[in-house]
């Protein structure tokens, strides 16, 4: 899917939201990270959090929009969208809360994995 905001140019959005999603699992340390993690169940929730992220930064979708397209509730996009990056990386470094329902691991993990690949990207001139 290609997503066409006015007068910029076409992103695509499917392959930023997987270039989120890869990025997020290395950032976890890989399959083998979410396999020693036990945390497989991620990956769900990490896809539409990848989503979410991309359609809000880049194709700036509104709240609304976002959920409509991932099939959610608003109120799960807003909780992926507000997550804390700090909690995540605190719970992924064995320091943070094993209970989840303080901060939406995926959208935070997304939001990480996002954040670094804008840091990776190289300078246009």
């Amino acid at each position: 899917m290609v997503v066409v905001q006015p007068n910029q140019p076409e992103r695509d959005v499917d392959a930023r939201a997987w270039a989120v999603f890869t990025k997020a699992i290395e950032l976890v340390g890989g399959p083998r990270g979410l396999i020693e993690h036990r945390r497989l169940t991620w990956l769900p929730s990490l896809m539409e959090a990848a989503y979410a992220v991309v359609l809000r930064e880049e194709a700036h979708k509104s709240v609304d929009e976002i959920a409509a397209f991932l099939g959610l509730s608003t109120q799960a996009v807003r909780l992926m969208l507000q997550a804390s990056t700090d909690a995540v990386l605190e719970r992924l470094q064995g320091e943070g809360e094993e209970d989840s329902h303080r901060t939406h691991v995926a959208g935070g993990l997304a939001k990480l994995a996002y954040q670094a690949l804008l840091r990776e990207a190289p300078e246009t001139p």
